[in-house]
C-alpha cells in the first residue's frame, strides 16, 4: 500500500473542511495566525512648541493601533515611553531615529518635520508616561490603556 503524501497548506485545509463538515473536530484544526479583523485604531500626537498635543492619549487593550508622533517644531525631539513596550511586539515606522536596547525599544528621536510610527496590540491595562530628553526640553505626557 502506498502512502499519499499531502503537502502542509493542502493538509491544513483539507483538516479545515473536514472541521466545517463535522468529520474532525475542531480542535484538529490549526491556525496560521489570529484572525483579528478589527480595524485598527489611528492616533496622532503632534510635538510643537516643544508640548505633545494631546497630552493624555486613550488607547484600547488588545486592540490594533498605530500612534503616529509627527514633529512641527523647528528643533529634534525624541519620544521615550516608560514601561509602555515591555514585552510588546512592535514595527517602528517614519524617518525618526529608534534605539533599541536589551529590553526591546528604548526612544526614537524624531527630526523637524519628521515622523515615528508605531504598529503593536497593548494588552496590560495602565497609565504610562513619556517624555522628550532633549536637553532643556520639559516635555512629559501619558498614554492610558484601558
Amino acid at each position: 500500500m502506498q502512502r499519499l503524501r499531502v503537502p502542509p497548506l493542502a493538509g491544513f485545509v483539507t483538516a479545515l473542511v473536514l472541521s466545517l463538515s463535522g468529520v474532525l473536530p475542531a480542535a484538529a484544526t490549526s491556525t496560521l495566525a489570529p484572525s483579528n479583523t478589527d480595524p485598527e485604531e489611528h492616533i496622532l500626537v503632534t510635538i510643537h512648541s516643544r508640548t505633545f498635543e494631546p497630552a493624555t492619549v486613550t488607547l484600547h487593550a488588545g486592540r490594533k493601533t498605530q500612534l503616529v508622533f509627527e514633529n512641527q517644531d523647528a528643533e529634534l525631539h525624541a519620544f521615550v515611553p516608560v514601561g509602555l513596550f515591555t514585552g510588546v511586539h512592535l514595527n517602528v515606522g517614519g524617518n525618526g531615529a529608534p534605539e533599541f536596547g536589551e529590553n526591546g525599544f528604548k526612544r526614537v528621536i524624531i527630526p523637524s518635520g519628521g515622523r515615528a510610527e508605531f504598529r503593536f496590540v497593548l494588552e496590560r491595562p495602565g497609565a504610562y508616561p513619556y517624555f522628550c530628553d532633549m536637553p532643556g526640553h520639559e516635555m512629559r505626557a501619558v498614554i492610558v490603556v484601558e
